[in-house]
């Protein structure tokens, strides 16, 4: 008799020890188990916003501490009306340094996407992938970015289909000049997590900031089955001056600049049937190193007023929504409190308008 009940309490104390450290997981619905094709996917995007949970110094200490305090912050996300998140990272996945928040990029990541999956908040991991923007040509540099993917696809292979790869963040610095080696990059990475994990979303941008006008020059590895294309533009906000994100008052004029980009990429994605998602865009520029605040403390200065920024988001919402293309809006920062996890009342009239 003390030997049956000895199993079983070892039994049901290794059971327990199993579940626990993958509660979070286990806990998501069934359907995000399953493999999605990435128009399914795209139809669950709805709205988003990027955030630099696992990005910036300020970033990573906040959601740890809330984190570590029992508070999901991708719940509270959630709640306000967000589908998804774009969780950007800066720094090498492979390192084990803990100086920042005592624990490793890879354990704040794992947190940061387990709360997401429990809060029922799709979480798409994006790569700054600097080194390689910088040096196109090195293949070291080229490996060190293939590399990176494959660490995060091993790690996250048996998590719901929900978490999905966006390659790069954004195609800025010499990478503009050497397309060719962007699309190499997109081959060797792409192919690297299929085969480590073959089902997995993964997402590639054409060159020159993502622009949709690079599409043209885009080539996506193939077979397409779990393959997606990360577009986008306004991504630092309109401009007064600048002819090609020109914004004043919203002349039907401004409005076509925004309307064409967007049949631009419509038009990509129809003729390939590859899905399309915008991974950024705002609604105000702001100044650069500006210390200015709004009365509750959100980021102020800028170009544009919040009664202004309210009707640029209305239209560039309502051009997206007409064309089945979900969204992230850049950034949390601007509308989010991360030392007290609370909306900036200021501010949420645009992100009303970013969400309807």
């Amino acid at each position: 008799m003390l030997k049956r009940y000895c199993i079983i309490l070892i039994v049901f104390l290794t059971t327990q020890g199993c579940q626990s450290s993958n509660t979070k997981v286990q806990s998501v619905p069934q359907n995000s188990r399953n493999p999605m094709s990435p128009a399914v996917y795209q139809s669950r995007l709805k709205t988003g916003i990027d955030v630099d949970w696992v990005k910036t110094n300020s970033g990573r200490i906040a959601i740890q501490k809330s984190h570590d305090d029992g508070i999901n912050v991708p719940a509270i996300f959630k709640e306000r009306g967000f589908g998804h998140v774009r969780i950007r990272l800066s720094e090498n996945i492979l390192d084990n340094s803990t100086d920042i928040t005592g624990k490793t990029l890879m354990q704040e990541l794992i947190d940061v996407v387990d709360d997401c999956v429990e809060a029922g908040l799709i979480p798409i991991i994006a790569y700054q992938a600097k080194d390689f923007k910088l040096n196109p040509t090195d293949d070291n540099a080229l490996s060190d970015v293939v590399e990176w993917w494959a660490a995060v696809a091993k790690r996250f292979k048996n998590y719901p289909y929900v978490v999905a790869y966006d390659l790069i963040i954004e195609t800025t610095e010499e990478i503009k000049n050497h397309n060719d080696r962007l699309n190499l990059l997109y081959q060797e990475a792409t192919q690297r997590i299929h085969q480590i994990d073959a089902e997995r979303i993964v997402i590639v941008a054409p060159n020159n900031i993502s622009s949709a006008y690079k599409l043209k020059d885009l080539v996506v590895p193939q077979p397409y089955d779990y393959m997606m294309v990360e577009w986008h533009f306004y991504a630092a906000g309109p401009s007064r001056t600048n002819p090609k994100k020109l914004w004043t008052t919203g002349t039907e004029a401004e409005k076509e600049i925004i309307s064409n980009i967007i049949t631009t990429a419509k038009k990509w994605s129809d003729d390939n049937a590859i899905p399309v998602w915008v991974g950024a865009w705002r609604a105000n520029r702001y100044t650069k190193n500006s210390t200015e605040t709004l009365y509750d403390g959100a980021p102020g200065g800028g170009e544009y007023n919040v009664t202004e920024q309210v009707e640029i988001a209305d239209y560039i919402s309502k051009a997206l929504q007409s064309q089945n293309i979900p969204y992230a809006v850049n950034s949390d920062t601007k509308f989010f409190n991360r030392d007290t996890n609370e909306w900036y009342a200021s501010m949420s009239s645009v992100l009303d308008a970013m969400l309807q």
